[in-house]
């Protein structure tokens, strides 16, 4: 693995290990139950933009096993 690559990944891993962001991602999945309930829902407007708001919180939601299985897969390359 390259240093670049190296400190990018120990860049995120610092990030994930502060309780600032453990706690982003609890109100985001809190955030995003509420979001999820159609009941809700005035017009197909208000669907496509809660939807967008749900796919967006979603990426920062699983940000943390995504960047663990992209480290994985960049140190499995490097022993290939």
């Amino acid at each position: 693995m390259t240093p670049e690559l190296e400190t990018y990944f120990n860049n995120y891993n610092e990030l994930f290990n502060q309780a600032g962001f453990k706690q982003l991602v609890e109100e985001l999945v809190d955030n995003s139950k509420e979001l999820s309930d159609v009941r809700t829902i005035k017009d197909v407007e208000e669907l496509f933009f809660r939807k967008g708001q749900i796919a967006a919180f979603a990426t920062i939601i699983t940000l943390e096993d995504t960047i663990t299985v992209a480290r994985e897969q960049a140190e499995e390359e490097e022993y290939v």
